[in-house]
């Protein structure tokens, strides 16, 4: 949002404008230099320059009104360099592979599936848990988990192995 300030006599605000439009462009490249980024160099020169306006009776008494303006621009870079710094780096993003027609498979198998048998399943089978740790996961006894985990996969068998001829695996645990 840019001021617009109209210059009113016997208020020092012809001044300001003459400061305005000689500085600015100097205290955006001064921004530039410091960040790298125009849009962020533009705010800098304009908070610079709208803090110099609010102040403008003290400031343009000063040797070099400018070099108020620099200082403002530097230390404004600064302290947004500090936030940056402070604040935790966004994680590269990893790539991802698509998902394969055997995995969009298994997903919508598993979507078939009771809740309670999904879940005894994938943290049987996918997660690793043992069938004591997953009855403790989910709060039921060891032989509800076994009767879950042999009717999930007796249904999802016929189904992932259609046209592939896959015997069905059993988990030692459950037998």
């Amino acid at each position: 949002m840019y001021v617009i300030v109209r210059p009113m006599s016997g208020s020092g605000l012809t001044d300001y404008d003459e400061f305005f439009a000689e500085t600015r462009p100097k205290l955006v490249g001064l921004g530039l230099a410091l960040t790298g980024d125009l849009q962020i160099a533009q705010e800098l020169a304009q908070e610079a320059l709208i803090r110099a306006w609010v102040h403008w009776r003290r400031i343009r008494s000063y040797d070099q009104p400018a070099a108020w303006a620099r200082r403002v621009v530097r230390n404004l870079a600064a302290d947004r360099a500090k936030r940056l710094r402070r604040t935790p780096a966004t994680p590269p993003i990893e790539h991802v592979p698509a998902p394969t027609p055997d995995r969009l498979a298994l997903i919508s198998a598993l979507a078939m599936l009771p809740r309670q048998q999904r879940e005894a399943l994938v943290l049987h089978d996918g997660i690793g848990l043992s069938v004591a740790e997953v009855s403790v996961e989910l709060g039921v006894p060891e032989g509800t988990v076994r009767s879950w985990l042999s009717r999930s996969r007796a249904m999802l068998a016929p189904i992932l192995s259609a046209g592939d001829n896959a015997t069905e695996v059993r988990c030692h645990e459950c037998s």
